[in-house]
């Protein structure tokens, strides 16, 4: 009976909305938080390169005078001879709080994590953070927007 329990609640968590609104996002600064330089340069690179041209595919600019960042993450923990990694994509921006509005502070208004035992580090990255997190992103945005 548990395990039957713990599936129907994995089958109905893997298909629940996240709890983060993308309605009208128009601009962002792209951001890559790379700093104990785990990742090269070259692979940052390419990342960066590949969110910026997504990112503009969905009409978001990626360059604002504004406080909103879109940010991606790459950490890296050794542990014995593999290598954990821990991805994440989110959005960090000013917000005035309804019980003040005249406060200005800022929110994670976005947040998306993978977490894995790497093989190959550049590749698995690379697809952890563009093809599994941009990708739902992505198909959030387009629904809600």
């Amino acid at each position: 009976m548990k395990k039957l329990i713990i599936l129907f609640l994995t089958f109905v968590y893997s298909f629940a909305l996240t709890p983060y609104s993308l309605e009208n996002i128009k601009e962002v600064n792209l951001k890559f938080l790379n700093k104990k330089e785990n990742i090269s340069k070259k692979l940052e690179e390419k990342i960066t390169k590949r969110v910026k041209e997504e990112l503009e595919k969905l009409g978001i600019k990626t360059n604002t005078q504004n406080y909103s960042n879109f940010i991606i993450k790459a950490k890296i923990v050794k542990i014995a001879d593999k290598q954990f990694v821990q991805t994440s994509i989110m959005i960090v921006e000013d917000i005035k709080p309804v019980r003040d509005e005249s406060l200005l502070t800022i929110a994670i208004t976005y947040k998306k994590d993978d977490s894995f035992i790497a093989e190959n580090l550049e590749v698995d990255i690379y697809e952890s953070i563009v093809d599994y997190l941009l990708e739902d992103f992505i198909e959030q945005y387009k629904a809600e927007n």
